[in-house]
């Protein structure tokens, strides 16, 4: 069987048309999970009465569930639930009228909020608890401890985990085209279903991948160097 190197670029260039919706959903999604990964993180690290066994329950019962059954389930409930309940609320939406890029970012969000908890808890233990106990000494409350102690020692820690995290995210993003979003993969399917040739149109893909992979770790790696930086003039 002959390569055929015209049909892989035709697919590329039909294919990156899509890139802004394959980076968006990761993009937001990583967003969801920082928030409410750092928030879930800190109740965990300070063990809150309650909340941090219910959280703790609730991340490793996700960490065990594949985000394609977090997706299907979330769309099968959207499909039967979302007109019932919008009735309800006289609201006149529908679920044909949603957009289901929210359904992938709700979906992936979920993945993001799970992983980044868990760095950003084992980036709070990696910090030397004589710090913490300094912090306590002079008086600093606990606000003033996360934002003057635990953030600007656990970002720096945690920031390559979470540019893999975006990296794994991105290459989870793939299966977003089961619940109805068009995105590069999804879009390279259909290139090469017109051409009949599927092998071109996912090795283009995959080159689309790769380069968006590269430029990712170039650009964690350039923050990274740049954050420790500016903190160790800082600490001077």
């Amino acid at each position: 069987m002959q390569f055929n190197i015209d049909a892989m670029v035709k697919s590329i260039l039909y294919s990156i048309h899509y890139l802004g919706i394959t980076l968006l959903i990761p993009l937001v999604a990583l967003a969801i999970g920082i928030v409410f990964g750092l928030a879930i993180a800190l109740l965990r690290y300070y063990q809150a009465k309650v909340i941090a066994p219910v959280l703790q329950a609730i991340v490793t019962l996700f960490k065990g569930i594949p985000i394609v059954l977090i997706l299907l389930a979330m769309y099968l409930f959207c499909s039967t639930a979302f007109d019932p309940i919008a009735q309800s609320l006289h609201w006149s939406i529908r679920f044909k009228n949603v957009n289901t890029i929210w359904i992938a970012i709700v979906g992936l969000g979920i993945m993001a909020i799970v992983n980044a908890s868990e760095i950003f808890r084992g980036a709070f233990a990696s910090i030397r608890k004589g710090q913490l106990d300094a912090a306590q000494s002079i008086g600093m409350t606990r606000g003033q401890t996360i934002r003057r102690v635990l953030l600007p020692e656990a970002v720096p820690v945690a920031l390559p985990v979470l540019g893999n995290l975006l990296i794994n995210l991105i290459k989870a993003s793939a299966l977003c085209s089961m619940v109805g979003v068009v995105d590069i993969f999804s879009a390279a399917t259909i290139s090469g279903q017109q051409s009949y040739s599927f092998l071109e149109a996912y090795v283009g893909v995959a080159l689309i991948y790769w380069v968006v992979v590269v430029c990712i770790e170039k650009g964690t790696g350039l923050v990274e160097h740049r954050l420790t930086s500016r903190l160790g003039r800082a600490a001077q």
